[in-house]
C-alpha cells in the first residue's frame, strides 16, 4: 500500500450522509502537516483528513486554545456590507421586533449591526470565550452568551437563525441542523454560510486554497446541492442560494526567506483567487449562503 493509501486507512471516516466511497481531491502526505481532501462518491461533500474533531465538545477547547486576530476597521465594515448584500441576494428579511439568534456569532459585530439597524432582538452564541468577551463589552444592541448550541435548550423560538462560517467545522452536520430548527418556528428563515466546495479558485489552487481548506479546523466542504441535501434531511427547504467571493490584500514581509516564500504564495493564491473570480460563473465562486426555511409540522 502506497503511502496515500495508508493515509486515508489510518484517517478516513465516513461522510455525513453516510458513504465512505470517495476520491483523493488535494492535500499532501508528507511534511509538518499532511493532509488529504476527499470527495464523497454519493453526495459530493469534501471532507478534510485527519478529522480536525472527534467529538462537538472537543470544539470548546479547541476554540479556546489561541488568541483569534480581529479585522480592521476597514475589514469589519466591508464584512457588513458584505453581509447585507448576502441576506439580500438569497432574500432574507429583517423587520422591528424580529428575534434573530446568531450561532457562532464571534465578537457580535454582524449581531450587534442587525439589531442596530433593522430594530432587532437579538441573541448570539459562540465557544470561543475571548470573542464573546468582546462582544458583550461592545456590543450595544445583543445578548451574548458562552457554550456549544443546544437546541433542545431553547425556551423560546427566534424568527431568524444565522449562522456564518459554522457548519463546516461541524461533526456532525444533520445533528448540528437539526438542533437549529428546534430554535425555530414553522417556516422561520434559516440563514448558513459555507466554503463553496465547487469554487473555481478551489479547482486551480487545489491544496493551496488554504484560507478557506483551513486544515485542522475544517471538517466538511459543502456544495450547493450537499448543502441542500443536509439541510432536507434536517426539516429545512431552499428559498434561495448564492455565491460570492472574499477579497483582502496580503500583507508584504519579507524579513528573511520564510517569509518571503510565505508572501509569494500568499500573492499567488490571492492573484489566482481575483482572476479566477472573473472568469468564474456565479456558482463556482469562492462562498457559497442559502436561505432556508423550517418545512411546517403540517407539511
Amino acid at each position: 500500500m502506497n503511502k496515500t493509501g495508508q493515509f486515508i486507512k489510518d484517517h478516513d471516516f465516513p461522510c455525513w450522509c453516510g458513504q465512505s466511497e470517495s476520491r483523493v481531491i488535494c492535500g499532501q502526505v508528507f511534511g509538518r502537516r499532511p493532509f488529504l481532501v476527499l470527495e464523497c462518491a454519493g453526495c459530493q461533500t469534501h471532507r478534510i483528513l485527519p478529522k480536525a474533531l472527534q467529538t462537538q465538545a472537543s470544539a470548546e477547547v479547541m476554540y479556546n486554545e489561541y488568541e483569534p486576530p480581529d479585522l480592521s476597521a476597514p475589514a469589519s465594515e466591508q464584512f457588513i456590507n458584505n453581509m447585507w448584500q448576502r441576506f439580500g441576494e438569497t432574500q432574507v428579511q429583517f423587520t422591528k421586533g424580529l428575534k434573530v439568534l446568531d450561532v457562532g456569532c464571534g465578537n457580535g459585530i454582524l449581531l450587534d449591526k442587525i439589531c442596530e439597524k433593522f430594530g432587532c432582538i437579538g441573541r448570539g452564541i459562540d465557544v470561543d470565550e475571548r470573542r464573546i468577551a468582546k462582544a458583550r463589552a461592545h456590543s450595544k444592541y445583543a445578548d451574548f452568551e458562552c457554550g456549544l448550541f443546544e437546541g433542545t435548550k431553547v425556551r423560546e423560538k427566534y424568527d431568524v437563525v444565522v449562522s456564518s462560517a459554522v457548519i463546516e467545522h461541524v461533526v456532525d452536520p444533520v445533528g448540528f441542523l437539526k438542533q437549529l430548527n428546534m430554535a425555530l418556528p414553522d417556516d422561520g428563515t434559516l440563514f448558513l454560510l459555507t466554503p463553496n466546495a465547487r469554487s473555481l479558485t478551489y479547482r486551480l489552487l487545489r491544496s493551496w486554497w488554504r484560507d478557506l481548506l483551513s486544515i485542522g479546523e475544517h471538517i466538511y466542504l459543502f456544495t450547493p446541492k450537499s448543502l441542500e441535501l443536509c439541510a432536507q434531511r434536517a426539516g429545512f427547504k431552499l428559498v434561495k442560494t448564492s455565491f460570492g467571493i472574499d477579497k483582502f490584500s496580503p500583507k508584504i514581509r519579507v524579513n528573511g526567506f520564510r517569509d518571503a516564500l510565505i508572501t509569494f504564495w500568499t500573492v499567488y493564491r490571492e492573484m489566482v483567487k481575483r482572476v479566477s473570480s472573473r472568469f468564474a460563473f456565479a456558482t463556482t465562486h469562492d462562498i457559497l449562503y442559502a436561505h432556508f426555511k423550517k418545512v411546517g409540522s403540517g407539511a
